[in-house]
């Protein structure tokens, strides 16, 4: 039993558990063959073993994927992260403007939310057959035509159609954004990586609502498209150049983290051969680098053969998957209650005893912004060196249920946030004071979705894809909801009853983690051992080649 996980007696080596520490494990000697950290991490054993070939993601120099991944979250901070709340602020005004009731207004970015949703299956099959290069291009092109349409005309129509069109951009960066990580970095590298782009993704929106009321209270309604424009266009750019293709088909040996038969001695001493045989020669077999220019290339090769409508299959199946379909649920409806209680703001504080305009209502957004900052900055810093800790602990073993252990503090921000950003509204307090509780609030909710997020990254990272693509599609179908329910629920009974819902299902599914933690493993065995991706032959992996 491994600080509190169950052990599973029906494999020898349950996929997603990995030997992380060769030090507490006493088996130096034993995998001196396999690669290791550096620095500080030289004990640490790195999982995924990166191959020999120099365009393996898992060899780019750190510098590199860093800079993808900050290239990445700037394309998930506007097509995501901006996307979605671009006119929370301003629902109140445009629905004069326009001369439509507020719920009608509000249903427009609905729409976008559906729209994201709907194309979320179709991404996930084009990023498993294409590569994700040219899925990420293309949703940010998507974004770029519907702010040209929004910007063209003061239109409800316009409006309209500018919305479901930049819905179609968001599905990409909700979900393939993890996936890259799991692409490009080792085991004990990825807490840090995933904290940053849930903080983006996610914080960014509260900066988006402050940064957008503002624009719209300042310039009106068509620069808040223009400016918006400017930002996409240049992120658009930066893609091209500076983010190749993340997909790669590894041979399936070095594939540590997935397989069922860990064989990490005849690994260590066919790598030991390998070097060995290359002292003094030229290596053989290896491609060479390639260039800048050849990085730029949109389409990179298939990396399926088989039929492309197959994968469309393939989110719905991460559900009948327990342990993935926890994190589904707990990550999508976290990020669900958030954007909830964003949608009611401007209905709520356009009245009394309030009467704010569309700039006053955005800075309330500093306080879930704030929030979201402190709870990222906390996983971020503390994430890997816990995991890292508690595999030492564990005789060298790393579990991805470690990840979970975070869901203890997420619980006990949520519950108080939630309750208390109900309570003050209801009674009228200070603006202030409510938007420190909303900020409460997210420190939970940043917490809550990063320990999900990782866990199903680390547990199951073959079906990553599929899991965040399947996280995407529910949690945007849950925000066209509320977009329809939320605030004529605000209006009949008041913004405490609706808050407290969000805050009591919060705490369920944090203590749901309780279970999920100690039985996690053996539900990754139950899955490896009847998975459908395998009996359906929808993996995508390297071949299955001698390495010597």
């Amino acid at each position: 039993m491994g600080l509190g996980v169950l052990e599973d007696n029906k494999l020898a080596h349950v996929p997603g558990t990995v030997l992380l520490d060769d030090e507490a494990a006493h088996s130096e000697e034993r995998l001196v063959g396999l690669k290791h950290g550096t620095g500080k991490d030289s004990h640490i054993v790195l999982s995924p073993q990166p191959s020999d070939d120099p365009n393996d993601p898992l060899n780019w120099p750190l510098w590199k994927k860093d800079m993808i991944i900050a290239i990445l979250c700037l394309g998930a901070m506007l097509n995501a992260g901006t996307n979605g709340p671009f006119l929370n602020a301003s629902y109140f005004v445009i629905a004069e403007q326009v001369g439509k009731p507020l719920s009608v207004v509000v249903l427009v970015s609905g729409y976008n939310l559906l729209a994201a949703g709907c194309s979320g299956p179709i991404v996930c099959a084009l990023s498993r057959k294409y590569g994700k290069r040219p899925v990420f291009l293309a949703s940010t092109i998507f974004d770029i035509i519907g702010t040209a349409i929004g910007e063209a005309k003061i239109s409800y129509n316009y409006l309209l159609a500018a919305r479901i069109v930049q819905g179609f951009s968001t599905s990409a960066f909700e979900s393939l954004m993890i996936a890259s990580i799991g692409d490009m970095y080792f085991v004990h590298q990825r807490g840090t990586r995933v904290a940053f782009q849930n903080f983006i993704q996610n914080s960014a929106s509260s900066l988006a609502s402050i940064i957008c009321g503002q624009v719209f209270a300042s310039l009106g309604w068509l620069w808040l498209f223009h400016m918006f424009q400017i930002f996409l266009v240049v992120q658009f750019v930066l893609m091209f150049l500076f983010c190749p293709e993340t997909s790669y088909l590894r041979d399936v040996r070095y594939e540590t983290d997935l397989a069922v038969n860990e064989k990490l001695d005849e690994l260590a001493k066919i790598e030991e051969r390998h070097r060995e045989v290359e002292v003094g020669m030229e290596p053989a077999n290896i491609p060479p680098k390639k260039t800048f220019v050849q990085e730029l290339a949109v389409y990179t090769g298939i990396y399926t053969q088989d039929n492309i409508f197959k994968y469309l299959l393939g989110p719905f199946l991460t559900l009948l998957n327990p342990a993935a379909c926890y994190a589904i649920i707990t990550s999508g409806l976290l990020n669900a209650w958030y954007v909830g209680s964003a949608i009611i703001i401007a209905g709520i504080f356009s009245g009394p005893p309030w009467n704010f305009g569309p700039a006053q209502i955005g800075y309330i957004g500093a306080g879930p912004f704030i929030g979201g900052m402190i709870g990222s900055i906390f996983v971020g810093w503390f994430s890997d060196p816990i995991i890292k800790y508690m595999g030492k602990r564990n005789q060298g073993v790393y579990e991805p249920e470690f990840r979970l252990v975070f869901m203890s503090g997420a619980t006990v921000f949520m519950g108080l946030g939630m309750f208390l950003f109900g309570y003050t509204m209801a009674i009228g307090a200070n603006a202030i004071l409510c938007a420190f509780l909303q900020g409460v609030m997210m420190v939970g909710v940043l917490i809550g979705i990063f320990a999900t997020l990782a866990y199903g990254l680390d547990a199951f990272r073959s079906q990553s894809s599929e899991i965040f693509i399947m996280n995407m599609l529910f949690k945007n179908f849950m925000f066209y909801g509320l977009s329809n329910f939320a605030n004529p629920w605000v209006a009949s009974n008041g913004p405490e009853q609706i808050m407290f819902v969000f805050g009591g299902t919060s705490i369920f599914l944090g203590l749901l983690a309780i279970p999920v933690y100690i039985y996690g493993k053996r539900l990754r065995s139950w899955w490896s051992r009847h998975d459908l991706f395998v009996r359906l032959k929808m993996e995508t992996k390297g071949p299955g080649l001698e390495l010597a």
